[in-house]
């Protein structure tokens, strides 16, 4: 068994449910609280059973139930949960748990964040992409039509439980979404990690679970350090400035893309300008931009659409007085942040990603 993390009053397990303690968890610290499960349709469709008939403690929780994918990350979905909610009846004492990818564990810790001031809430991530990435940290919201998590607040889920056995019905795609987080931790902070991850099948359970953990843990040292994202906690929004303009410009489109995918196409955007910048050299870029020309498919954008990209990127939330912030490497295994691009150095980065 993987020795479990924590940071603030979070804990980690990582391992099958039954063997890492959800049951017990519920158990000793929510007795008599009342459970609600929060979950989409393919996961529910798939696993819901199985998590309510293998924990005594799931046996009278209620199931909420809403529609797959990132155009239902809205406010308006969180105020009809919110509804369901108060007709259960739910008090200040009882317990939300998240179940299913990054969607639900961002949108399921905002909704118990706001209700009532504030619900206990556990995530079970069922994706990689959300489990080294989107269910720990404290970040939780929705969208604002093409901008990403633009409304939310920081809150910590009270446990987070990662177990890679739901990862065996996810598609080649969703774990190369998956991927691109474990790569970013990797570039960002260990050089040992990005080497690994070269080599990394996702689809392979063989220390599949190490690698995950590794990544976890690098995320909440980051995080353990700066959690309101003051300073160092930026470095894991590399890859995250110019892949959040391509993501909500193909959402706005109505041809959506995977989040890992755009992170991808992100980190091999802002390398380039890095490298043009002087701070990244040659060797490192084209390091990164072979594999990811390698592993992900072709950007899924044209030459006309860069404006509009570059306009969603002046909308995005870390920005500062009006300048774009970005986050890039100096080096494989160094994060900096508080950097600054102009609208040319970015266009050019853009062009990368189609030539």
């Amino acid at each position: 068994m993987l020795e479990q993390l924590s940071y603030n009053n979070s804990k980690i397990h990582f391992g099958d449910l039954q063997t890492v303690g959800l049951n017990e968890v519920l158990q000793n610290e929510y007795p008599d609280a009342k459970k609600i499960i929060l979950t989409d349709e393919t996961v529910g469709s798939i696993w819901i059973e199985q998590l309510v008939t293998s924990h005594s403690q799931l046996s009278k929780a209620e199931i909420i139930q809403i529609p797959e994918g990132e155009a239902f990350k809205t406010i308006d979905v969180c105020a009809q949960i919110w509804e369901a909610l108060s007709e259960y009846e739910i008090g200040r004492g009882d317990v939300i748990i998240n179940f299913g990818g990054g969607v639900i564990t961002d949108m399921g810790g905002f909704i118990a964040s706001l209700y009532k001031r504030g619900l206990s809430f556990i995530n079970i991530p069922t994706t990689l992409l959300s489990q080294v990435d989107a269910s720990v940290g404290g970040k939780t919201g929705v969208d604002l039509g093409p901008f990403k998590n633009q409304i939310g607040v920081f809150s910590d889920a009270a446990h987070v439980f990662i177990d890679d056995q739901f990862l065996k019905t996810l598609d080649e795609k969703q774990l190369q979404s998956g991927l691109a987080e474990m790569l970013k931790h990797g570039l960002i902070s260990d050089p040992s990690h990005w080497k690994d991850l070269q080599s990394f099948d996702p689809s392979n359970p063989k220390g599949r679970l190490k690698l995950i953990r590794t990544s976890v843990k690098i995320k909440r040292d980051v995080v353990v350090q700066d959690h309101k994202e003051s300073g160092v906690r930026k470095t894991l929004n590399f890859g995250h400035t110019i892949g959040h303009g391509i993501e909500g410009f193909l959402l706005e489109k109505e041809t959506p893309t995977l989040h890992g995918f755009a992170v991808a196409w992100g980190m091999k955007a802002e390398s380039f300008i890095a490298y043009k910048q002087g701070l990244l050299s040659q060797t490192a870029y084209e390091s990164i931009a072979a594999f990811i020309d390698t592993y992900y498919p072709k950007c899924e954008i044209e030459s006309k659409d860069f404006k509009a990209i570059l306009k969603l990127m002046y909308n995005d939330k870390k920005n500062k007085n009006g300048h774009i912030q970005f986050s890039f490497i100096s080096e494989i295994g160094k994060g900096i942040y508080d950097q600054g691009a102009t609208d040319v150095e970015i266009l050019d980065a853009l062009k990368t990603l189609i030539d």
